[in-house]
């Protein structure tokens, strides 16, 4: 499978390797964002030494395949002597919460004589002290631990400061890399490289593993809480993690397995091309989130705006990544949403509508997004004035909406009804606040904020509706009287009759001769509201066949912006499921033939297959939405 960059590391947004180029040996690894961290991978035989991963001062050896599923990236070399396997995986498992957040990841070899000799090889994987810092040298050292019957060798800054800094194209500045598996050696000048080489008589297949295992120390700063990544609840310590990976690591992977066939098996009904977009998006959806637990013990899912402008915890960007989780482990929407409700009882909030974000990652302090002082943005959640939010720079009826839909989505999966019965107050004053807005909306951004203010947006009143009826039925479940789904309906019909002669919704109500995807229909049909007619649905789906471009459809036609994950959305309203296939096809027409080198972007040109500028976002998880509405409806 053909991708612009390859998974091979997947824990967090500060351990997310990737490799840019086709064979593995091209060039050097990177961190999501582009930013140096190399691996360096030999193989000697016999005495000949050659690399297979990173660029090194030895010949190449010939790569002759790749495979991606997933979750694991699996690289084959030959010479005419041997066969060299190469996976990367880590155990990401949804049953496992406190092994889905263990920052573990595993390198396994595979060694097969195909001459039918006895060969002496070694293999060396080697890591860079540019893991433990943000650009800028800084003094470090590395170290042998002996941890029970587990040895690795670990490597980190002299002087750790953890959390210190904060923003989207950024590492971390601290923290400790540790290489598991074999004898260890360190790099010549100030110990600022480790080492991890295995060394076997091959006769005729050998296997062996590295662990490479990132301890940030301490990973998010929530409120004033400092809070370590949710598997320090398990294993008190990295080398704890470290030994319970290198001792099951057979069983972890046959988990990880299952995993992925029951997500294939989920995807099949929608083709291969559907199947392969999920396969490439699968880890960075994951990779974008750190997992914690606050003081009252509730569970946070935190996700990083990566590449985009590296909030915490962005309400409209959990909005569009739910449909993964909602399928695979629904408790994580509840922690998606805890801080944002948390945030929202804050002094400084003092809007009738929900907040956009809760900081900017690792510092969940308060929102960051319209702040008037960029120098200031520590600790936001202290303060009681208002004033210091540019108004203009919200999204309320985007973020109220995304906020009454999300938290009815999660009790419609788990009938789990406690956290929108903890903050119904807070979801009524939004619910209140959409239905005095109506559907003639005012001029104000919406999650596709990259294509700038719009004024009476018909999507985004569409999405206002879907959370007004979403209020009503969390009133309903909760006991509490109230006429929203009749307010509700009533906008719906009244959006209805700005229908065009084709029978599709404009994309503003004064402007009849735009277009833009429906995408926040999805839920009328998910949820069973019945709030439009259904031949609005078809109409909507016969336009975006005709407005398709070479590598997907636009949002709207104010140029060719494509975003993947609305298109899947969009996809969903054709009873049919051609428009899943279509759209599916022309994503990963885009992604073979894009000449960008980044992780795979909801952001591109659909006449141009160039990225716009977004990469690892989470948003992806997006791309289940034809499964979950398989799940929900049948159809």
């Amino acid at each position: 499978m053909h991708l612009p960059s390859y998974p091979l590391i997947t824990v967090d947004p500060y351990f997310s390797i990737w490799s840019r180029n086709n064979n593995l040996s091209e060039g050097d690894t990177e961190l999501w964002c582009g930013m140096k961290k190399r691996l360096t991978g030999l193989i000697t035989v016999d005495s000949v030494t050659y690399s297979f991963l990173g660029q090194a001062q030895a010949e190449p050896i010939p790569q002759t395949a790749c495979t991606v599923t997933p979750f694991a990236t699996e690289y084959t070399f030959a010479t005419e002597h041997l066969r060299l396997k190469v996976t990367f995986w880590t155990p990401l498992l949804f049953e496992d919460l406190h092994l889905m957040s263990m920052p573990c990841s595993f390198v396994d070899y595979s060694v097969e004589s195909l001459d039918g000799k006895s060969h002496a090889v070694t293999i060396s994987l080697s890591a860079g002290a540019e893991f433990v810092y943000d650009g800028e040298k800084k003094p470090v050292s590395a170290e042998i631990v002996e941890h029970k019957s587990v040895t690795y060798a670990r490597l980190g800054q002299t002087a750790q400061k953890p959390l210190s800094a904060s923003g989207d194209l950024v590492s971390a500045d601290w923290g400790y890399l540790c290489l598991q598996g074999g004898e260890y050696s360190f790099g010549k000048t100030d110990r600022e490289a480790i080492t991890a080489t295995h060394r076997f008589q091959l006769d005729k297949a050998k296997t062996a593993t590295t662990i490479l295992a990132f301890d940030d120390i301490v990973s998010i700063e929530y409120f004033g809480e400092q809070l370590r990544g949710l598997w320090t609840e398990r294993f008190a310590e990295i080398g704890e993690a470290i030994t319970y990976c290198a001792q099951n690591r057979e069983a972890l992977w046959k988990k990880l397995q299952a995993q992925e066939a029951r997500m294939l098996a989920d995807a099949a009904d929608f083709g291969e091309d559907y199947k392969k977009i999920l396969t490439a998006a699968a880890r960075q959806v994951l990779a974008a989130h750190k997992l914690v637990r606050n003081s009252n013990g509730q569970l946070l899912y935190l996700s990083k705006e990566c590449n985009s402008n590296g909030c915490i915890n962005t309400v409209d960007v959990s909005y569009p990544a739910v449909p993964m989780f909602l399928l695979y482990r629904p408790e994580l929407v509840k922690a998606m949403l805890t801080g944002v409700f948390a945030f929202s009882r804050s002094p400084v909030w003092q809007a009738r509508y929900a907040p956009h974000d809760i900081g900017t990652y690792p510092h969940a302090d308060g929102q960051v997004y319209g702040i008037k002082d960029e120098s200031d943005k520590r600790h936001i959640f202290l303060g009681r004035d208002f004033a210091v939010f540019d108004e203009n720079l919200q999204m309320p009826v985007e973020e109220c909406g995304n906020m009454l839909i999300l938290s009815y989505a999660y009790y419609f999966i788990t009938k789990d009804s406690s956290q929108m019965a903890e903050n119904y107050d807070l979801l009524k004053t939004w619910a209140d606040y959409l239905k005095e807005q109506g559907i003639v909306l005012q001029n104000q951004l919406c999650t596709d904020d990259f294509a700038g203010h719009s004024e009476k947006n018909v999507n985004l009143a569409i999405k206002s509706i879907m959370g007004l009826a979403s209020f009503a039925k969390i009133s309903d479940v909760l006991g509490k009287p109230n006429n929203f789904f009749s307010v509700a309906k009533d906008y719906a019909e009244q959006l209805s009759s700005y229908r065009t002669s084709s029978g599709y919704l404009p994309f503003s109500l004064d402007q009849p001769d735009r277009w833009s995807l429906k995408y926040n229909l999805v839920w009328d049909l998910l949820f069973d509201f019945h709030l439009f007619e259904a031949d609005l649905y078809e109409a909507e789906t016969q336009k975006y066949r005709r407005e398709l471009d070479p590598y997907g459809i636009p949002i709207d036609n104010r140029k060719h912006f494509a975003k993947t994950d609305w298109m899947l959305w969009a996809a969903c309203l054709d009873k049919t499921g051609e428009n899943i296939d279509l759209f599916s096809k022309r994503i990963c027409c885009f992604l073979r033939e894009t000449e960008d080198k980044q992780c795979f972007s909801d952001w591109y040109d659909s006449v141009l297959a160039k990225g716009c500028g977004f990469c690892h976002r989470s948003v992806q998880g997006g791309l289940w939405m034809p499964v979950l509405k398989r799940k929900l409806t049948g159809k």
